[in-house]
């Protein structure tokens, strides 16, 4: 997944204009334009690249940097897998091996 992100920073780099672009969420954690607008006080998201139109008009905090002639972005982290996190099957093997104890 973590290249991916970065294939897709590469091509919004060379994209037509756009207002924003949150890289590596996941479907639960996506903001539309109006829940963003709304929750502009914590734009922590890793990966998120502005229009400078858009940061000037929120007002973000200083962890923005440049990302491209007139956005700017929070540098992406990359993605964590963690395998018992996503498999309840994993996890349940680990739970037997904690009650063996």
């Amino acid at each position: 997944m973590t290249e991916l992100g970065i294939l897709l920073y590469q091509s919004l780099r060379f994209a037509p204009p756009f207002r924003y672009a949150p890289v590596g969420v996941e479907v639960d954690e996506f903001r539309t334009y109006s829940e963003l607008i709304e929750e502009s006080f914590d734009l922590s998201i890793s990966g998120l690249v502005l229009a400078e139109t858009m940061e000037q008009e929120l007002g973000t905090s200083p962890v923005f940097r440049p990302f491209s002639p007139n956005y700017v972005w929070q540098p992406y982290a990359g993605e964590v897998y963690n395998p018992l996190m996503a498999s309840p099957n994993l996890k349940n093997k680990l739970n037997e091996l904690l009650a063996v104890s």
